[in-house]
């Protein structure tokens, strides 16, 4: 009974192999006869941009192409790329980064929560305090009532 058993499932997977086989070249023969699908071209009518392609930002230098009829201005430069059409330029100008820091209306001097001087808001000194620890004064007399004496 057991030899039985073995002889049927050798047998079913006999068939199967043979059948998955005998498909399996059928298939590929199908596909050998048949021509591959037409797929029709059709001019592309959309007006071509002109691209600039930024590559990379090596040693601090931005390095791309610019395509035909591209310009390309940074700032208030024009970059003339070079007769390969690629072009080089220092990346120092954007990766400088710039805080800008809203000053409320009608203030005048500012200072820092953690200093004793008091600057005007357009001075160097002013300007260069952390945003976070500002305070803000309309005039000198305030600035001097809360304890700040003026910078240098």
């Amino acid at each position: 009974m057991f030899w039985q058993r073995l002889q049927l499932a050798s047998w079913t997977c006999l068939v199967l192999l043979l059948g998955y086989f005998l498909g399996t070249f059928a298939m590929q023969l199908e596909e050998a006869q048949s021509p591959s699908p037409v797929i029709p071209l059709h001019r592309d009518i959309h007006r071509r941009a002109p691209i600039v392609h930024i590559e990379e930002i090596n040693n601090g230098k931005i390095v791309g192409v610019v395509g035909t009829g591209a310009r390309l201005v940074i700032g208030h430069e024009v970059i003339i790329p070079r007769p390969d059409r690629s072009f080089t330029i220092d990346a120092e100008p954007f990766l400088v980064n710039i805080i800008d820091t809203p000053v409320p209306p009608g203030m005048q001097f500012v200072a820092s929560s953690r200093g004793k001087n008091y600057y005007p808001i357009s001075s160097s000194a002013g300007q260069k305090l952390t945003p976070e620890n500002r305070i803000y004064f309309r005039t000198e007399v305030e600035a001097e009532r809360a304890g700040y004496k003026p910078g240098k």
